[in-house]
């Protein structure tokens, strides 16, 4: 799906997004969740329970066992998640044996799943645990598909926070995650981070983070990438407010602020490689997804 240009905001072609999303919803979603029978691991089915996603959605719980002493709570695990569920969904159960990052790798490639949840992360013991090195962060370098981390899951997803900028991805970003939020009661926080401008003095360099030195023309710009994605959201089915931020800095230090100030429970951004993306760009995306997956405490979905 190749983007074009408009000014200086890329953006899809609208046609082709909806038709990618009606594809979507055509094939009947399909949604993994991996466990390794931790308690962590029961987060994914929580969160994919609070987001209220279609009830006709194929789910399969994958199990990821490294040894035999492992099977007895996966299964435990898998009857938990199946309990979570209780008759809204139908789940599918599956095990593998190995390394988790390689047997979820290969059951994705293999079934070719829409999105992939895993649970944990930031210290809980689980399938992310800290001793397997920045598990998160590799899944979601070498899936090239939509990926959910639950944690610190509260009663409900009150509060959702959407980052957009002015570059193509947001737009399926907005489309695509409008969508599969749109069910909850959740409040829309839709932040676009502005970069710190550098003013040098000395041999140093101070941020300034004041918008005086924004022109017109850069207003007219953020207020357009603002505008196009709240219509987005709309169009995808987000009936609840929406609530635009603007902010100024570094991105993952802004974007960490607003999360901690608002009290968002959800983090959704649009970091994937997508065709016609430039691979600096991505790299440094994917960097930006890095930082904001291991240091903030909400749930993230990446799109």
């Amino acid at each position: 799906m190749e983007p074009y240009i408009q000014g200086k905001i890329y953006t899809y072609n609208y046609k082709q997004l909806d038709l990618y999303i009606g594809f979507l919803k055509e094939l009947c979603m399909k949604l993994l969740i991996c466990t390794d029978g931790s308690s962590g691991s029961i987060l994914s089915a929580d969160l994919v329970s609070k987001l209220k996603f279609p009830t006709n959605i194929q789910i399969t719980v994958l199990g990821v066992s490294e040894n035999k002493s492992d099977l007895d709570n996966i299964v435990a695990s898998m009857d938990l998640i199946d309990k979570k569920f209780g008759t809204t969904y139908v789940v599918d159960r599956r095990i593998r044996n190995g390394k988790p990052i390689e047997e979820i790798m290969s059951e994705v490639l293999e079934s070719k799943y829409d999105l992939v949840v895993v649970g944990g992360g930031r210290g809980q013991l689980d399938l992310l645990h800290p001793q397997l090195g920045s598990t998160t962060s590799k899944l979601a370098r070498k899936l090239h598909t939509h990926f959910l981390v639950a944690r610190n899951i509260s009663t409900e997803v009150n509060k959702i926070l959407f980052c957009t900028g002015a570059e193509a991805p947001a737009s399926l970003t907005m489309r695509l995650g409008g969508e599969w939020i749109s069910n909850t009661p959740a409040k829309i926080g839709l932040l676009h981070v502005l970069p710190a401008n550098l003013e040098k003095i000395g041999d140093s360099c101070n941020v300034v983070t004041t918008y005086e030195k924004d022109d017109h023309g850069n207003r007219e710009q953020r207020d357009l990438v603002l505008s196009q994605a709240g219509q987005q959201l709309r169009t995808a089915g987000v009936k609840n407010e929406i609530i635009t931020k603007i902010r100024q800095g570094l991105v993952v230090d802004e974007v960490l602020n607003e999360l901690k100030e608002g009290e968002y429970q959800l983090l959704v951004i649009g970091v994937h490689y997508q065709p016609g993306q430039n691979r600096w760009q991505g790299t440094l995306l994917d960097d930006v997804t890095d930082q904001l997956l291991n240091r903030c405490n909400c749930s993230v979905l990446i799109i």
